[in-house]
């Protein structure tokens, strides 16, 4: 069953990046979600095209938050960067920066969300979860979709068929990096790992690399 993970408000919003390009689609991304709440495909719809935009420049993103993490969460020296934190928590930016030929657990993220390739390759497995999630610790999930990623490129996230997922680089030198905007403060709530060898999973917290559980 869903995680219901209960946040307080933060003081006010977070900001990691400085950047008038960021910071501007901060702005306009918080004007969307509010003026679609109702329907978050047309959040993403609305969205995609500002997102796109950013993930063509190249002058926003500090290099600190574009190297792997020793001591990741997510394991594998992924990096995991917060960018970007709404006091609600309803909004967060991050970068997810995977090390070459390294692989994300296979992860849920319980929240709409975009996700675009930022440099380098990756291939994205996506699955389904069959089972209805009555008997704890066990989970039954297929494949249902592979491809390849390339910068620029952008998917989407919407539960319940549309959120679980690994994500691998295939880079050979360099490692990938995806920006994610995402409806959930995703660092800080307990989501699902699963292994779908032994139909099994369990909860996990990611963080981020930057910043502390509960700051």
């Amino acid at each position: 069953m869903p995680h219901t993970t209960i946040l307080e408000p933060l003081k006010a919003d977070q900001w990691f990046v400085d950047s008038p390009g960021f910071s501007e689609f901060v702005a306009t991304a918080k004007e969307i979600i509010a003026s679609t709440s109702g329907d978050r495909t047309a959040t993403l719809d609305t969205l995609e095209p500002y997102f796109a935009a950013l993930l063509k420049k190249r002058d926003w993103l500090p290099q600190h938050f574009a190297q792997p993490n020793s001591s990741s969460g997510l394991g594998g020296d992924i990096g995991q960067w917060l960018l970007y934190r709404s006091q609600e928590r309803s909004l967060t930016i991050f970068s997810l920066v995977i090390p070459p030929d390294s692989i994300t657990p296979v992860h849920d993220h319980l929240s709409w969300g975009l996700v675009g390739l930022y440099q380098g390759k990756q291939e994205e497995t996506v699955y389904r979860r069959l089972d209805k999630g009555e008997l704890q610790g066990f989970a039954q999930l297929e494949i249902i979709d592979r491809y390849q990623v390339k910068s620029g490129d952008i998917y989407r996230l919407l539960p319940p068929d549309k959120d679980i997922h690994s994500v691998k680089a295939t880079t050979v030198f360099t490692p990938s990096i995806s920006i994610h905007v995402m409806g959930n403060d995703t660092g800080s709530i307990l989501r699902n790992q699963y292994h779908p060898e032994q139909r099994s999973l369990r909860s996990f917290r990611s963080g981020y690399s930057n910043t502390p559980y509960g700051d």
